[in-house]
């Protein structure tokens, strides 16, 4: 694989950004949480669950839900400008960001694995925008969907 080898099973660990009511802090779109919900963590129980959840599944599958704290990982939002112009979505970026993954696997491996659509995706970022993409894809030896997970470094281009 060259120098590089083994950078994508680097994990980044979770961290806290801001608390709520704190200086800085700015409910994020994704947050449905309230103060008011039950049951109520503190943001040091908020990150003990937020780091288990990234150790466990390699920062893929994250419940947002269960958060009013917000940290260095966040959910991209499919049909969102986020990362993109507005002729395109976050959602077409990722799809596009899989499908070469998703081309690279196939020609390492000499398999022909079709891409069906994107599951969802994380984001946190690094030297760059680091994207945890879940995605289904056709396996045609069986015709059965399967789920395929890659991590993406990706840095806009400039103009």
């Amino acid at each position: 694989m060259g120098e590089f080898e083994g950078w994508v099973k680097w994990l980044e660990m979770a961290f806290l950004l801001w608390k709520p009511g704190g200086r800085g802090y700015e409910r994020p779109p994704y947050m449905t949480r309230t103060e008011k919900d039950e049951p109520k963590f503190t943001p040091e129980e908020e990150l003990e669950i937020m780091s288990k959840e990234v150790k466990e599944s390699d920062g893929f599958d994250i419940d947002f839900r269960s958060f009013r704290c917000v940290f260095n990982y966040h959910p991209a939002i499919l049909d969102s400008h986020q990362f993109v112009d507005e002729s395109e979505t976050t959602g077409d970026l990722l799809k596009r960001l899989a499908l070469k993954s998703l081309d690279d696997h196939n020609k390492q491996n000499d398999t022909r694995f079709e891409f069906i659509k994107i599951v969802k995706a994380n984001f946190h970022f690094a030297a760059a925008i680091m994207f945890l993409i879940t995605f289904q894809v056709k396996d045609p030896y069986d015709d059965k969907i399967k789920l395929f997970q890659t991590r993406v470094l990706h840095a806009k281009p400039n103009p």
